[in-house]
Order: structure tokens, then C-alpha cells, then sequence
């Protein structure tokens, strides 16, 4: 395959899913050191979510289809989370603008075609 014919990722949606990942990674590193303190279900489910956003955000940088609707697989886990845990329903709407912003830098084109028509 050339690299004329490679797939290529308009440069916002690669900027903003680079900034979410390494937010992720800090955001994982405060989870490993609340398992550390008290390991409960609620910590490790945490951790597991952490963990599957960052490789979901990795292969998503890979263009895998899958690794979008895994993110929107954790989006929604962690909606219900924080509705669960009573952070109250503006705060836990808040949470879905990261994957709405994924899905809309989708829809930008580069060289004709959308993020999401590129996506394997």
C-alpha cells in the first residue's frame, strides 16, 4: 500500500484523541493509587474502565471501528456511573462531550472522504 492510498486522520481529530489519551493516562494513574489505598469492586471496575479507555484510544488511533464503539461502550458505562454515584445529571451529561466531539471531528473530510468513512 502507498502512502498516497493510506487512510489519513484530519489533524484535530488526532490532536484532541492525543489529549484525551494522555489525560486518560493521568486519570489512570490517581485510579491505580485508589486501588492501592482501598481495594474495593468500585476501584477495580474503575481501573478496568481506565484501562479499556487507553487501549480503546490507541487502537481507535489505528482506525479501528471497534475501538469506537468501545469507547462508546465506556461512555455510557460511565454515564450511569456517575449518575449512580449521585454526581447528579448535568455533571454526568458533561461526560458525553468527549465522545460527542470524537464523533463530530469524525465528520470532518481530508482528501474527500470522512474520518468515519476511513475507519476499518
Amino acid at each position: 500500500m502507498s502512502i498516497q492510498n493510506k487512510n489519513k486522520m484530519h489533524i484535530l481529530l488526532i490532536i484532541y484523541v492525543l489529549f484525551t489519551l494522555i489525560a486518560s493516562i493521568f486519570v489512570l494513574k490517581y485510579t491505580i493509587q485508589n486501588v492501592a489505598n482501598e481495594i474495593s469492586s468500585k476501584n477495580i471496575a474503575l481501573l478496568m474502565v481506565d484501562l479499556l479507555d487507553i487501549l480503546f484510544m490507541i487502537m481507535f488511533l489505528k482506525w479501528k471501528k471497534w475501538a469506537l464503539y468501545g469507547l462508546a461502550m465506556n461512555t455510557i458505562v460511565m454515564f450511569i456511573y456517575n449518575l449512580s454515584e449521585g454526581y447528579g445529571f448535568f455533571l454526568s451529561v458533561l461526560g458525553l462531550f468527549g465522545f460527542f466531539i470524537i464523533c463530530a471531528l469524525l465528520f470532518l473530510k481530508k482528501d474527500g472522504r470522512t474520518g468515519y468513512q476511513n475507519l476499518k
